[in-house]
Parts: C-alpha cells; structure tokens; sequence
C-alpha cells in the first residue's frame, strides 16, 4: 500500500511534463517553461501555447518596446509539419524607472501567449512536439541575458482542455489589450508632444499611459501629463529622435487606464500630425477650492483688488496716485470720468491679453499669465517706457509742450487718453505678479472653455480697477486728500526714481533672457530717447529730424531682440540648485531624497520676494542640508513648454509655484505662495 501511494503522488507530480506544461528550466533569475491551453488537439484546430516566465524577486524583463534600454522577451519556434504559430499576445507593460531612464516591462511571472493551427491534414492519433527557444535579457541593478529551449508533446485527436493551464491562458488573453473602437491622434508642438483619445471605454484614466510599439517617438524616461476633457483624453509629453525625420502616417501602441481596480489596456493606431476634440477639460483638483466657476471668479475678484497692493504694479499705480491728487478738490464729474476711463484701459487691456492667450493656447502653446514678458522684446520696450516716463516725471521734458496753444479741447482729449493708457500699462506691468487667491483662478480659466477663460479674467480686471472706481464716488476719501500746491511738483520728481527702479529690474530680466547683446541693445535705445529729447528740446529744423531718427531707433531696437543663454541655465547658487527636469525628480525619488521644486522666473516679483526673504536664508539652506532636500529651480523666464505643462497639471497658469517631495510621497505637496520656513519644514517632513 505504502510503494502505491509513494507512485501515485510521483505520478501526480510527474503529470505537467506529460500534460499542459513542459519541463521548467531555470535559467539563472528566472524559471521557465511552456504550458498548453489543450493536451490533446483536433486537427484544423486552433490552440494556444504560452512561455510562462517566473522571475526572481526585484528583477524584470522587457515589452516589444523595452522603453529607454534592454530588449523584448525573444520566442523561436521549432515546429512539426503541419502546426503554425503566429505572434505574441503581449501581457500590458509597466513603467519600470530605474535611476534616471525608464524601461517598459514586467515583474512576477507573465505569461506570453501565442495562437497556433494545427492543420486538418494531420493524422489523428499521431504525437504534436513542439520547441520552443527562448531568450530574455533580466534585469534588477545589473543585467544579464539568459536563454533556454524546453519541448512540450500533444496529441492529435479529440480536442481536450488541459484543465490548469487553458484557464491561465485565456485570463491573460483577456487582460492583454484589445483593439477596442477607441480613436487616436498625436501631434508635435515645438518640444511637447500632444496624443489625444476618444470613444474611450468605461474606467478611470487619472493615471493613464500610453506605450509606443516603436522606439523613439515619446521621451519614455518624461512624464505623460493627463487632461481629461467631457469627450476624450489628452496625454502630454516630450518627443524623441523619430520626429527629427520623416514620420510614417501611423503610430501604434497601447493606452492603459484602471478599470475596476485592475489594469486595462487597449491598442491604438495614432494618426501622425492630427488633434482630436477632447470637449472641455476637467478642472484639476488643486485650481480652485471647491473647483466652480464661481470661486474661480470670486478669487479672480479677490486676487485683482490684492494685486493693486504688489511691487510689481507701483510705479504705475503711482502715476495714477498724482492724477487723483491733482483733481481731487476738483469737479466730481471730471473725477468720475478719469477713473472710468482708467477703468477702460483695465478692461480692454485685459480683453486684449485674454484673446492673445486664447489663440495661441488654441494653436497649441503652452503659455499662462504673464506670458508677453518671456518674450525680450517685450520687456526690453517696457524698460525703455518706464524710462521715457521717469525722465518726464522728473521734467527733463513734458508730453506735449508743443500743444500748449490748440485750444481746451485737445488739452482735455490728451489727459482722456492718459487715464485710458495708465491702465492699460497697469495690466501690463502687473504680469510679473500673482496675488494670493489669484493663481488658481487664473490656472481654473485657463483649462475651461474660451467662455469661462473670459469671464474669470473680466472679474481679475474688475477687482484690479475697482479701488480707484470707489476713490471717485466715495467723497470722504477725496476730501481728506491735501489740496493742490508746490508739494505737487516735489511729489511728482520723487514718482520718477520707482519708475527708473521698475527700468532697472527689467533691463536685469532681459540680461537673463538675452544676455549680453540684449543688454547692449536696451542700454543704446536708452541712449536715443535722451538724444531724441535734447534733439527736440534745443534743436531747429535738422535738429528735431536728428531727434525724430533718434526715436525711431529706440522703437526698432527692442524688436530686434530675441531668447539667449537659456535662462534654465540660471539657478541660485545659494542654495546648491539644480535645473528641474521631470527625469531628474524621477531619479531623486527613486533615491528616497526629499525634492523641493521652485518654478520661478526672472520677472516674477513674489517669486524673488520669496527666495530674498526666505528660500535664499541661512536657515532654509540648514534645513535643505540636514534633511538631505534636493533643490530643483523650473525658471520659466523664456518660454518653455515642459514647464508650462508641468505647471497646468497642477492647475496653474503662472508661477510661482512650489512643489515638495517629501521621503515618503509619491505626489508633491502644493505649497501656498507666500514662503515661510515653518511651512517648508512641515512640507518636507511630511506632515
């Protein structure tokens, strides 16, 4: 009885090398074998042969497209007459990071089946032996190639399942992806990559990803930001080498997503240069509070009164200040009309920037608020202005000197025109700013709708005009002001040195943006405006043509001025910063260091408010190197679409914005943007 029992469970144990499975075979880190959907097969059959791979703990092998570096799984077939075999059945992949790159693979033991057709001419009865030669490249810290060859034997006959191995097969034909009615498209813009998707299955796609079959179409070591919209979904990244020659009409890959908790994939053919209508987008979770319409447009209200308040916007706030001095004991109509025609700048200015940044999102950039002044020739003007305007504040010359004489009515139709344009280069120079409440309004509008974009940024220009509209009908605050006199002429020299200040930081910002040469051309277009005034001042005939050539040129030579040293280069060496890239982040987490992220920019005045008061001080800089904090600077002063992504994704549309990787996060913590050290210190701890 003993010697049975003994040979029966030996006989058990002995049943998959003459069953479904064929001899497992260990390789070095993995274990390998072949299993069977049927023991015995019919002849004009069609079956199912899987290698099944088992991989040691923390090791993986790689998809057809093994991402960043290593090679796909390999199967070669040594088949019998009559029995063919088609292609892999790929299981999904995952992201696999490892230090800085990013590999597409698998971990545990997938299963990597393949369809064959046993053919109606083969006698039944007669033995089915098939080899299967296979070779992978496993990799944990190091890698290794490894490769085996095992045999399995079925039998020709009346069709049998094998009745643990056809399960297993047909679950991972199930989860393998699908071609599915979902539709596709993927479009280059400069260096961001854009794929789109509609007719999307039900389930969560917060964390989707898309694989490419080919090699070289996405940077797979960059992040894929997500933007769902009503009719589809929206995947951005960075493009590879594929697109720097001629692309084919098509690409292929797989789009994963969560369905029920499990991981689910479909394939996806991607027409090449086209974009799909994604419906409007879902708002991120951290734009607003609460996330509607109307808290996007009570912060844009809020915001817009607080940013009257910002360094940013004084100096020209301060002419503003002298215009209610000087009327302020004067006709309350004339008073009235001044602020509602200050408040017409405002509102048109901001009309203006809304519909500049609506057709430009609209042909795929990504810009945000404060958008005109990463451009050098925009700021190189403003200096030049600011300028201009602080030379006439001190009385080197006055605006219209010649028109003394033309009677009321210009004179009237001059001072109309100068509220209108005070507010409109108000809205200008107040772009380097973010008030509180005002970032994730203005990152809200920016991923809704053009209707919704203009109404947040009509309520952010209504709160910026509303304090001089309540100065003009509250008559208590007019009547305690001084009344006009001698201490006006002083009041209005000293208005100038905030306007040279404002100069000043600017030509700093265009040194950034442009180096040296923009330096040169700003400083020369500073030099023609002071020979245009003297020109004009104490020349005759050939002198003001002299003048008049003077100011043409200080016009032209801003528009001359493009991007320079890349402003990313600049990092605050007080601190030890690094250039932030989404790979560099990616590589520091995988090292269990805390991050904090600052994406900033020259002509961000909160942003250097912050680093002077508080990022830039002994005691931060002790915290970051006790805490062992790497420091990433995103300088956003020149356009750069990477960052404006990165920035959208968490609903924001301009900086600053802080980011805070704590050692045992996955997603960073938000911080507000007014900087302490008890906040950063609580960030980074995790708390």
């Amino acid at each position: 009885m003993r010697a049975f029992i003994v040979t029966f469970f030996i006989w058990l144990l002995a049943l998959p090398a003459f069953a479904g499975e064929s001899e497992r075979v260990d390789t070095g880190k993995v274990i390998a074998s072949i299993v069977s959907s049927h023991d015995s097969v019919a002849p004009g059959q069609d079956f199912y042969i899987a290698l099944r791979t088992e991989l040691d703990e923390g090791w993986h092998t790689y998809w057809r497209n093994p991402g960043d570096s290593g090679e796909p799984v390999q199967i070669a077939w040594d088949l019998p007459n009559g029995v063919t075999a088609g292609e892999i059945s790929w299981p999904l992949p995952r992201p696999i990071p490892t230090g800085p790159i990013v590999n597409y693979g698998f971990e545990g033991t997938p299963l990597f089946p393949v369809k064959f057709t046993l053919s109606p001419d083969v006698k039944t009865g007669s033995d089915i032996t098939i080899t299967s030669n296979f070779y992978y490249l496993v990799c944990a810290d190091i890698c290794i190639p490894e490769q085996g060859s095992v045999s399995l034997t079925l039998t020709a006959g009346q069709p049998i399942e094998d009745a643990l191995w056809s399960a297993a097969i047909q679950s991972a034909l199930e989860e393998s992806p699908k071609r599915g009615d979902v539709r596709g498209a993927i479009q280059k813009s400069g260096d961001v990559v854009d794929i789109s998707f509609t007719n999307l299955p039900e389930g969560d796609f917060s964390g989707a990803y898309f694989f490419p079959y080919q090699q070289g179409v996405l940077g797979h070591s960059n992040p894929q930001s997500v933007t769902r919209g009503a009719k589809g979904l929206r995947l951005s990244t960075v493009p590879e080498y594929l697109w720097d020659s001629a692309t084919p009409e098509v690409f292929k890959g797989v789009l994963t997503y969560e369905n029920g908790g499990q991981l689910s994939g479909v394939n996806v053919a991607l027409a090449v240069g086209e974009s799909l209508d994604i419906g409007p987008t879902a708002m991120p979770k951290s734009s607003v509070a609460g996330g509607t319409l109307w808290t996007a447009i009570f912060g844009a209200l809020i915001g817009g009164l607080i940013l009257n308040l910002m360094p940013c916007v004084f100096p020209v706030i301060s002419i503003k200040a002298l215009s209610i001095a000087k009327t302020a004991h004067g006709e309350r109509r004339v008073i009235r009309r001044e602020a509602w025609l200050y408040t017409a700048g405002v509102m048109a200015t901001f009309l203006v920037l809304t519909g500049v940044l609506l057709a430009l999102k609209a042909g795929g950039a990504e810009i945000g608020w404060g958008f005109q002044l990463q451009s050098p020739k925009v700021v190189a003007a403003l200096a030049v202005l600011l300028f201009v305007i602080g030379l006439n504040l001190l009385g080197v010359f006055e605006f219209g000197s010649g028109l003394q004489n033309t009677g009321q009515a210009l004179t009237q139709k001059s001072g109309a025109a100068g509220s209108f344009f005070t507010g409109a280069l108000a809205v200008i120079v107040a772009t380097p700013c973010t008030a509180p409440m005002m970032a994730g309004a203005v990152g809200y509008a920016l991923a809704a709708p053009a209707a919704v974009t203009l109404a947040v940024f009509m309520s952010l220009a209504i709160g910026f005009a509303l304090p001089f509209l309540l100065i003009a009908y509250v008559p208590g605050v007019l009547s305690k002001l001084p009344k006009p006199g001698p201490w006006m002429a002083r009041f209005k020299e000293a208005l100038s040195f905030p306007m040279f200040a404002a100069a000043i930081w600017l030509v700093w910002v265009l040194n950034l943006q442009a180096g040296e040469d923009g330096l040169l051309v700003v400083l020369s277009a500073m030099l023609a405006v002071a020979i245009a005034i003297w020109c004009f001042k104490h020349g005759r005939l050939f002198g003001k043509a002299v003048g008049a050539l003077a100011a043409i040129a200080a016009l032209m030579m801003p528009l001359s001025l493009s991007a320079g040293a890349a402003a990313g280069d600049v990092v605050a060496a007080e601190l030890k910063a690094e250039a932030w890239s989404p790979a560099r982040v990616q590589q520091l987490q995988s090292e269990g260091r805390p991050i904090f992220v600052d994406f900033t920019a020259a002509w961000c005045v909160t942003c250097k408010v912050n680093e002077k008061l508080v990022l830039n001080t002994a005691k931060v800089q002790s915290l970051f190197e006790d805490t062992n904090t790497a420091f990433l600077v995103a300088d956003w002063t020149n356009k750069d679409d990477v960052i404006a992504a990165e920035l959208a994704k968490y609903g924001r549309a301009g900086v600053p914005l802080y980011l805070v990787y704590s050692n045992n996060s996955v997603s960073p913590a938000i911080l507000p943007q007014t900087l302490s050290y008890n906040v950063i210190k609580a960030a980074i701890a995790g708390e």
